[in-house]
């Protein structure tokens, strides 16, 4: 696998940039979004780059698949997860990498603030339920009640628990919340004591 994206944005208009600064106004750094989405947004942000040559305003599908392929493959390696074949989100690297280059971002391809108010929200509420449950006061909670606390259960696959932890990661990230990572390494360890890698 290549290695973490730490080059900074480009500061003229290339598909890959675009791709990621897309996903994250249309919510990526807090939620899956739907790749149909992604793409219509991408056109919409970059057309002069994403429409077809002979009718630029009609969205090239094929150039927005390609971008989405290269950022994962080889360009911004790290910065999305991969939900499923339709959903992708931003990786806790992925938002720090947007807030690093949102100036140069913005600039090029406009759109809202990152990190919005109402992203912020929706992070505390995330980290307020979590406060108020039973494996907040626990240093060694069961596999049960942590899934409980995560909204999940014992047996959820492998893809459930990482995201949950991702989205976890982002709500410490974005609240600048220390004791919250603290206890996500804790949960990891209870998920490794019971055979789940993360």
């Amino acid at each position: 696998m290549s290695d973490l994206r730490t080059k900074q944005a480009s500061s003229k208009a290339n598909n890959q940039d675009a791709f990621i600064w897309s996903l994250f106004l249309l919510g990526g750094a807090d939620r899956q979004v739907d790749v149909e989405d992604l793409f219509i947004n991408c056109f919409q942000i970059a057309p002069a780059r994403l429409g077809w040559r002979t009718r630029p305003e009609l969205p090239d599908y094929k150039k927005i698949s390609k971008a989405l392929q290269s950022v994962e493959a080889k360009t911004h390696c790290g910065l999305v997860q991969k939900i499923d074949q339709y959903h992708r989100r931003l990786t806790v690297a992925g938002v720090n990498w947007v807030l690093e280059n949102e100036v140069i971002l913005k600039k090029v391809y406009g759109g809202e603030k990152a990190v919005a108010a109402s992203n912020n929200s929706t992070f505390e509420r995330k980290r307020t339920r979590l406060r108020k449950h039973s494996v907040w006061r626990s240093d060694n909670p069961d596999l049960t009640s942590l899934a409980d606390a995560l909204e999940c259960t014992p047996l959820s696959g492998l893809s459930v628990w990482r995201t949950r932890l991702t989205e976890l990661e982002r709500t410490a990230q974005v609240l600048n919340d220390d004791e919250l990572n603290v206890k996500v390494d804790v949960f990891k360890e209870v998920l490794r004591k019971n055979g789940i890698a993360i």
